[in-house]
């Protein structure tokens, strides 16, 4: 029997956008088992309005807590044996899901597969690989070996690894992926790349502001909670945590100038409240 997908969309004040989305999905062949839409937009009514127009979707509306606690709604929805989720500014080419079912249906047990995706931000399009992590979070490693992350636009996972983890609700924006990636693998799963499966991303400009604003402090919680929680390294989470924030301050000081002091204390302040907080 052919593996059997589940695609989840969360999507946010992006109804242009999730029309694209889901017309390029309902344009392949063969189509995803089951399709969900969690809607975390202010009003619901234009996203419902596009659901509707595609028979079988399964709509609900988000937690409105940020993009990890959206993911964990689509998943208490899943059904199906490999879970892929994309963001709703992301399409998909008519074979990708024939191609993703032959790539899984090869896979050894406790594998997740991970794919590219070419990003749409500007000319020449960019193609976008996983690349691991660095000491400070930063995804620029290539990887000569193991991977240790992936683009999860164009990742399968299988459904029964989210019987034992779920998303960090903590993370509203940014470093959601590489920490489930981390989290996986501490769970015994590893991560096969797969030159076959690639999506294309139109990085839409809507809600670009508000995520920014969460985008260091996430990268600084999820890289000290992988080296506190899933490697259990109390020296290496330490020299980090002391270290990090001084390094971003002088970052964004030479990016911005003195206001990217402020910056960078807002974000550590945010990374230090998710670390306090249970």
């Amino acid at each position: 029997m052919n593996p059997r997908i589940s695609l989840c969309i969360c999507t946010y004040n992006r109804p242009v956008d999730l029309d694209k989305c889901l017309s390029s999905v309902y344009a392949a062949h063969p189509r995803p088992n089951e399709v969900i839409v969690s809607d975390d937009s202010a009003d619901a009514q234009p996203a419902q309005a596009v659901v509707a127009r595609y028979p079988g979707v399964i709509y609900q509306r988000g937690p409105s807590q940020g993009l990890g606690a959206n993911r964990n709604a689509c998943l208490r929805a899943v059904t199906q044996d490999y879970v892929l989720f994309i963001d709703d500014d992301v399409c998909v080419e008519p074979d990708f899901f024939a191609r993703a079912v032959s790539v899984l249906a090869s896979l050894p047990e406790r594998t997740i597969v991970t794919g590219y995706e070419l990003n749409h931000r500007s000319e020449p399009v960019c193609k976008v690989t996983p690349h691991n992590p660095d000491f400070w979070g930063f995804q620029h490693v290539l990887p000569l070996g193991d991977y240790h992350a992936l683009v999860i636009n164009s990742t399968f996972f299988p459904a029964a690894l989210f019987e034992s983890i779920k998303f960090d609700e903590k993370l509203r924006y940014g470093s959601d992926e590489i920490d489930v990636a981390r989290h996986a693998i501490s769970c015994g799963y590893r991560i096969q790349y797969s030159e076959d499966l690639y999506v294309h991303h139109y990085p839409s400009p809507v809600n670009r502001d508000e995520y920014q604003s969460y985008t260091e402090a996430s990268r600084l919680y999820a890289t000290f909670k992988a080296y506190w929680h899933y490697e259990k390294a109390i020296v290496k989470s330490s020299i980090f945590l002391l270290l990090a924030p001084p390094k971003l301050c002088l970052a964004l000081v030479r990016r911005t100038g003195f206001r990217g002091c402020y910056a960078a204390f807002k974000s550590t302040s945010l990374a230090l409240r998710y670390i306090m907080t249970p």
